[in-house]
Parts: C-alpha cells; structure tokens; sequence
C-alpha cells in the first residue's frame, strides 16, 4: 500500500501541469481514428496513454491557483469517496466505451454527440463540485471539443462521409437499395 500512496504523491502534483490538462481530450482523435479503422491493440494502447498522461509532464512551478482547487476537490473525492463519487466514476467507461462504438460503428454524427457532450459533462460535473474554480477546465477541454469537432468535420468533408447520425454496422459498404 506504501508503494501506491508514494506513486499517488509522485504522480499527483504532476497533474496541476496544463499541459496535462490540454493533452487529455486530445486523445479522443487517436480513438476515434483506431475505432474507426478497427485496430483494437492501438486502441489500447492508446487508452492506457491517456490514462496514464496526468503525470507525464512535471510538476509546474507555478500551479494556477483555479487548477489547483480542482484537484483539491477531485483529490478529497477519492480519498473520502462518496456514493456521487462511484457513480461519477462510473460514467468515465462509460463515455469512452460511447465513444469507442460510435466511431467503431462509424457513426460520425453520434461520435461528436458523445465527445462534446462527454467533455461539457466534465466541465459542468468540476463546476458544480468546485465552484467557480472548476471553470479552469473550460479552456482545456472546450479547446478539446473544438479541434475533435474540427478533425472529425474537416475529415468527413475530404472524404465525403456524412455527419449523421447512422453508421454502417458491416463496414463500408453501401446499404442503400440497388434501382435498376
């Protein structure tokens, strides 16, 4: 157990880094693209890179005293853990499992439902239990929900898929039925 609180107390102040902060919902773009194109073992690998990013960067100098709050809350949740608390934490697979059938079934239209309404979830979750501290992670994740919406658009128009909200179970093929 001595091992876990020692990795906790190396790797959580790493985390008030912005750049871990900005890094994080980038990551939707590689999922995506990996549910996409069906690669399962990048797929996993990238979700461990993502789940792992709040300590790659070190620990900044200065920590903003907004972002510092927020992890204050989220620190106090996890060590004190409530019944909101689990139930908060159950809905982090849910989001990505969303996310990861929404692009595996190539629903562009239901994947930008999902991340931008995962992300402003995030947003409003941290403001609603940290006050307006929690309004740090606007810029981030909303910066995030931005460049996902703009990869997958800017895509989808290069390669004339549609923004809607079916996609094809069986791959690329076309469903619609054949006039003669």
């Amino acid at each position: 157990m001595d091992l876990l609180a020692d990795f906790a107390a190396w790797a959580w102040p790493r985390h008030l880094n912005p750049l871990s902060w900005y890094i994080r919902p980038l990551f939707f773009l590689p999922i995506a693209y990996f549910c996409w194109t069906r690669r399962p073992l990048a797929l996993a690998l990238t979700i461990a890179a993502m789940l792992s990013s709040f300590f790659w960067f070190p620990e900044p100098e200065e920590a903003d005293p907004a972002m510092a709050a927020v992890l204050a809350m989220e620190e106090q949740l996890f060590t004190d853990p409530t019944w909101v608390t689990w139930a908060s934490l159950a809905l982090v697979p849910v989001l990505l499992g969303s996310l990861c059938a929404t692009f595996w079934y190539r629903s562009l239209g239901w994947g930008l439902i999902v991340v931008n309404g995962g992300l402003a979830a995030k947003i409003s979750w941290t403001v609603a239990n940290s006050g307006a501290d929690g309004l740090a992670t606007l810029l981030p994740l909303g910066s995030g929900m931005v460049i996902m919406t703009a990869a997958v658009v800017l895509v989808a128009r290069r390669r004339g898929l549609p923004l809607s909200l079916t996609g094809a179970r069986h791959g690329d093929r076309d469903t619609r039925p054949v006039t003669r």
